[in-house]
């Protein structure tokens, strides 16, 4: 009977270590969503970068402002998961360019600092035809 109450002892600590990051995901949000600021672009001359995501609990959607009223919007964001310190991840939506025409926007980073508040989003910024480095912050 001891062995049997170990046993179930056990198996209960195992479903709550499997448990406890997704009660933790469902609490919390996921790592992508915030209000991010930051900057793109070349190093000489950046551009402001605003990033405003959601997660509805099946996907990221939400605001892109890559500077100067050149609001745009997320349209698909893509996740590699299987390093579980920093996700790769890919951004896609359409942003406004200087004359007003909007433009694809593709975002090829890394999602790092995933277990604190304050998270770090680097990599590639692509818009039109500009590229350049990103890195933003979690406020």
């Amino acid at each position: 009977m001891a062995m049997r109450s170990h046993t179930l002892r056990a198996l209960a600590l195992v479903a709550l270590l499997v448990a406890l990051p997704a009660m933790a995901l469902a609490q919390f949000g996921h790592p992508l969503k915030g209000q991010w600021s930051g900057e793109w672009g070349p190093k000489n001359s950046p551009n402001r970068l605003l990033l405003d995501l959601h997660w509805d609990g099946k996907e990221i959607t939400g605001r892109i402002n890559p500077g100067m009223d050149t609001e745009g919007t997320v349209k698909k964001v893509t996740f590699d998961y299987s390093n579980v310190d920093a996700w790769k991840v890919q951004l896609e939506g359409e942003a406004k360019d200087a004359s007003g025409k909007l433009v694809p926007v593709r975002v090829d980073g890394t999602l790092e600092n995933l277990g604190a508040y304050t998270k770090l989003f680097h990599g590639t910024w692509m818009q039109g035809a500009q590229k350049g480095e990103f890195t933003v912050t979690r406020n």
